[in-house]
């Protein structure tokens, strides 16, 4: 990617990037979206294009070419060309653990380029992998009552749990699946109570899928799922029903894991990128090795998108300057992701741990303290169950909030003109985002109809749109695992491109460990032990917890 263009010139500094960006924000703000279409009738092809299974349109943004020049720019001079190379070559981004954060070498393995920095584990990964669905599949290792698995029960958290969660949950109506998916996150007793009373103990299979093979939520759950097993089967011998996806192999081993049922992990692999990894191993137990690979091609399309297009053509690169423009220059907060498509449903929580973890930062890599405001909030949901939910809120609130709509072209399940109805719907939503409608047009519509005039000018008030409010559409020909994967990977060079504008380091989440730690210590304490140097509003909590294990 970095051609002589993409050379960067002198850096710039976090409060020169702030100046310029308000700068191309106060010149954008005199044109409304929707004469921007008036003025250019090809804006539509310009500002859209494809990236392996996607059509991203991107022409309801602020956007002409000047200010996409102006833009790119400001990107170059933040060298976000030169660190995705970085990125690719395998350098240590992420400085404050000493890691690499190369995650596009583990899509190259799926499509057979190995690259120049190519790491044989990787491959032994993979292979393992490969061998143990396999083997359950092919129902070569089968349960400790000599039985083929039926169920398989995902105990992991955060990364280890968003990314197989949604690609299963997508994938969920493509597959004759042989295996019925299960998947245990929290540590509230009740995700397990409930997922153990619906399967079999006989025929469940459970991965352990934790990096550090530490994490409290995974190690407990784990350990019941064990518990349960050895009550319900009558023995102690329920070692066959356990696989595990972990960094730390002899961890594994000393739960009780045999070593040929261990998938390693780089240690270098951040679980909210590890859905390309061996932490896939449910997506491939249950849609099969192949809907893993293509999941795996659909991703690496996107890399060579980005390795090969300048920042001026460069889709997922511009929608990430475009989110650190609104966010630094438009004073807009938060990012609406709005699937229409029901098998995506899962994917704004996917997102939002993906951009709020990585982009949830006001320390620099270097270091020192952000000049500007860093990541926003990410949430959505479903359509069209969020336009009877948040859309007037979307359409008419005080906050212009910037919204994604993604939708499959075709239906996997195509009744009537329902399919129909609902790209309708997305396709107006956007619409009306940009265009919007003025009172004045209200008002004569309402006395047109046969209002009385004072009335139609209160009334019209009310129903005004502002309009003007940026999006974009994702559209894909139908749902599969390869275009679910450029999806994803679309997104993570969306958040690199603004991570590395920002100056952060994405691939750390120092903010989510010292509330771990001091959880491990309040159990001691509401198990009873002293909480004196505890201040009052904590230790009254704990007094009433105390006082309702007692009652």
């Amino acid at each position: 990617m970095s051609t002589a263009v993409d050379q960067a010139p002198a850096q710039l500094s976090d409060r020169g990037l702030q100046t310029q960006l308000t700068e191309l924000a106060r010149d954008a703000a005199n044109t409304p979206l929707k004469h921007r279409f008036k003025l250019d009738p090809q804006r539509a092809s310009t500002f859209s294009g494809q990236i392996g299974p996607l059509f991203v349109d991107y022409a309801k943004h602020h956007l002409d070419a000047g200010i996409l020049s102006g833009l790119c720019a400001l990107a170059r001079q933040r060298s976000v060309p030169q660190q995705l190379d970085a990125l690719r070559a395998g350098a240590k981004l992420n400085n404050t653990e000493d890691r690499s954060a190369n995650y596009p070498c583990l899509r190259r393995w799926a499509s057979g380029d190995t690259g120049a920095k190519h790491d044989p584990a990787i491959d032994s990964m993979y292979s393992k992998m490969e061998a143990l669905v396999a083997a359950i599949h092919e129902g070569t290792h089968r349960s400790s009552t000599g039985q083929t698995f039926t169920d398989v029960v995902n105990i992991g958290i955060g990364g280890s749990d968003f990314g197989p969660r949604l690609v299963c949950d997508a994938l969920s109506n493509q597959h004759a699946n042989t295996l019925r998916p299960h998947f245990a996150a929290n540590i509230d007793p009740s995700v397990m109570t409930e997922i153990l009373a619906r399967v079999p103990a006989e025929t469940t299979l459970f991965i352990v899928a934790s990096k550090s093979f530490g994490t409290q939520e995974s190690r407990c759950n784990a350990q019941t799922a064990r518990a349960w097993l050895q009550s319900a089967l009558g023995t102690n011998n329920v070692d066959a029903h356990f696989v595990a996806v972990s960094s730390k192999p002899e961890a594994a081993k000393a739960f009780g894991i045999s070593e040929e049922l261990i998938i390693p992990a780089p240690e270098w692999v951040g679980g909210r990128f590890s859905v390309w990894s061996g932490f896939g191993l449910a997506i491939a137990l249950y849609a099969g090795m192949d809907s893993f690979r293509a999941l795996l091609k659909g991703g690496y399309a996107v890399d060579q998108h980005v390795a090969s297009q300048p920042l001026e053509s460069n889709i997922p690169l511009i929608l990430g300057m475009l989110d650190v423009w609104y966010r630094n220059a438009w004073g807009m907060t938060s990012q609406a992701v709005l699937p229409y498509e029901h098998h995506l449903k899962l994917l704004p929580i996917y997102l939002q741990q993906l951009f709020m973890e990585s982009a949830g930062k006001s320390v620099k890599a270097d270091g020192g303290p952000t000049a500007s405001a860093t990541g926003g909030v990410i949430w959505g949901t479903e359509g069209t169950n969020g336009q009877h939910s948040f859309h007037q809120l979307l359409h008419q609130g005080s906050d212009a909030i910037p919204c994604d709509f993604i939708a499959s072209l075709s239906s996997h399940n195509p009744i009537g003109e329902q399919h129909q109805a609902l790209i309708a719907n997305c396709f107006s939503q956007s619409l009306v985002l940009m265009q919007g409608q003025a009172a004045a047009d209200i008002e004569q519509d309402l006395i047109t109809s046969g209002m009385d005039a004072s009335a139609a000018q209160q009334l019209a008030q009310h129903k005004a749109m502002p309009g003007n409010r940026p999006s974009t559409t994702i559209l894909m020909n139908k749902l599969d695992a390869e275009s679910l994967g450029a999806l994803i990977a679309l997104y993570e060079y969306r958040l690199f491109a603004a991570s590395f504008m920002w100056g952060i380091n994405p691939f750390d989440q120092w903010g989510v460990e010292l509330g771990k730690q001091i959880s491990e210590t309040l159990m001691a304490s509401l198990s009873g032990d002293d909480n004196a140097t505890l201040d009052s509003s904590t230790r009254e909590l704990i007094a009433r917890y105390r006082h309702a294990q007692d009652a």
